[in-house]
């Protein structure tokens, strides 16, 4: 213990309590000692009008601030020792939730039943003993501010964290396990654990702090028995100080491993989801306020968890929309190479041999019916013009160039094609792409198919630029024209409409963006990104 030696006392950094008041304190507590239970008894009583009796908590954490139960400290000069003490009993009486108004009537009371001892003992000089316990009423009533500061703090420190730890994780076992960090350090527990419950009535243990596996694992099982069961199935908080004796707890690696056990359940909108624990390797009790912050804090808890699962929920349906969206794209490649390889195996061959047929008739018909002859030269026009729009549309389906020789190949083919179909000028700018993965460069193609179409029926574009170029690991698709542009938040909403939309799909499987600039007549922009 320490000793003052005539020290100044400082209490948030300012001298209050002279050599002389100290002086005054050490004989008043030396006075006072053999009188301590007739002032204790006198105490008491005053204690027991205000409703506080026999083993009261916060009666207990009461007389441990009075001068009187601490003489031995203050006849020794040990105000430091004295004060630390105060500071201790303070912080408890904050979790027993006693007013500060009922902590300062309780010390107004030590006081009354003190004066008639000092009266006796010191007559006239009473006063300067009384003058003397005044300062000591100050330090001691700043020391339970600082106290009852604290207490606050550090639950305003829990929600805190609490809050950081919800921001901070990435997912639901990393903010289960970074809870049970928080509610161990706040708590001072040596273990704790999360329970959610699952159908069928059972509690499954997901994640767990201090206890060995197979010892936290007793938790779980059917909310029909157990601790944990019980706080589930009756939606209250359970404290077991003993768990040696506890009929609740039945596991003897439990009993063995733990002492003292917290228990609260996890509610979302009044309706149980789980539980959460605490464990302790000493009996310690929970004390009213500390009850109030962890009920509060589980429940926090709670709703963080139920966010946490539907993000991650979510995420994983957001990852099987994007599988089956590639997916999709992929067996729509694979029905336009089909068709067009269907196109060009049968309905071209096809083709092909009526043209032949056609071609014999028409040698035949110049010296039987040459007026038919004509009409047979006009039949091979129509099948040659339906020849060369089914190779156009083969090569639109699969182009093969894209497979053989990559997508700068088959841009180039694209826009001398988009050419002669139409009356657009076309400015190309591309730089040396090489060869990319093969599904990407379906990809883009398809994006530059879209972007032209668009071009064509809607723009009345007369210019149209298409730059494509690769930098810092980075594909840019750039696509511009001088059309009569559009407005880009109603064309976004129209119904029926997934041109934009499907452009945006397409974009995102690859983990790029895009970007739109428009305005009615203005033109268009659009700017896409991908990494390679």
């Amino acid at each position: 213990m320490r000793g003052l030696e005539a020290a100044p006392i400082l209490v948030e950094d300012a001298v209050l309590l002279s050599d002389q008041v100290q002086g005054y304190i050490r004989r008043l507590a030396e006075e006072i000692q053999p009188h301590q239970r007739e002032i204790e008894k006198g105490w008491r009583r005053r204690r027991a009008r205000a409703g506080m009796k026999g083993e009261d908590p916060r009666l207990r954490a009461l007389a441990a601030i009075n001068p009187g139960s601490s003489v031995d400290f203050l006849a020794g000069g040990q105000l430091p020792d004295f004060f630390e003490k105060v500071e201790y009993h303070g912080r408890r009486l904050a979790k027993l939730e006693v007013a500060p108004a009922e902590v300062i009537a309780s010390l107004r009371e030590y006081e009354e039943a003190l004066q008639p001892v000092l009266q006796r003992r010191f007559g006239a000089a009473a006063s300067n003993y009384i003058w003397s316990l005044e300062h000591l009423y100050f330090c001691i009533m700043l020391t339970l501010n600082t106290a009852y500061f604290q207490v606050r703090d550090l639950e305003a420190q829990a929600f805190y964290d609490v809050f950081q730890d919800e921001l901070e994780s990435k997912s639901v076992e990393e903010l289960l396990n970074r809870l049970l960090d928080s509610l161990m350090r706040v708590f001072r527990a040596e273990g704790g654990g999360v329970l959610l419950l699952r159908g069928g009535g059972r509690l499954e243990l997901k994640a767990r702090r201090g206890l060995a596996p197979e010892a936290a694992a007793q938790f779980a099982g059917p909310v029909s028995r157990g601790f944990a069961g019980r706080i589930a199935r009756t939606g209250k908080p359970k404290i077991v100080l003993d768990a040696r004796r506890d009929l609740l707890i039945r596991s003897a690696e439990l009993r063995k491993a733990i002492r003292s056990l917290w228990g609260v359940p996890l509610l979302v909108k009044g309706k149980v989801t789980g539980v959460l624990y605490l464990n302790f390797s000493k009996e310690y009790h929970c004390l009213p306020r500390e009850m109030r912050l962890l009920e509060a804090i589980a429940e926090r808890c709670a709703l963080a968890l139920e966010k946490a699962q539907l993000i991650e929920t979510l995420a994983q349906r957001e990852k099987q929309i994007r599988e089956l969206g590639e997916h999709m794209l992929k067996v729509e490649e694979e029905e336009r190479r089909r068709i067009s390889r269907e196109l060009h195996d049968e309905v071209g061959q096809a083709l092909l041999v009526v043209r032949l047929y056609i071609e014999m008739l028409q040698r035949d018909l110049g010296s039987r019916a040459p007026h038919l002859v004509g009409k047979a030269g006009e039949a091979l026009e129509l099948i040659d013009g339906t020849i060369r729009d089914m190779r156009r549309l083969i090569a639109a389906l699969s182009p093969s160039v894209l497979e053989q020789l990559g997508l700068e190949a088959a841009l180039r083919q694209f826009v001398t094609g988009f050419l002669r179909s139409f009356p657009v000028r076309v400015h190309l700018r591309l730089a040396k792409l090489g060869r990319l993965p093969q599904d990407m460069e379906i990809m883009l193609y398809r994006l530059v198919q879209e972007c032209f179409t668009n071009v064509i029926k809607h723009s009345k574009a007369e210019n149209v630029l298409l730059a494509v170029h690769r930098t810092n690991g980075r594909l840019h698709l750039r696509v511009e024209d001088d059309g009569i542009g559009f407005d880009l938040d109603q064309a976004s909403h129209k119904r029926g409409s997934f041109g934009l939309t499907g452009m945006g799909e397409r974009v995102a499987l690859l983990g790029g963006r895009m970007e739109i600039k428009t305005r009615r007549r203005e033109g268009t922009k659009i700017g896409i990104r991908i990494p390679i």
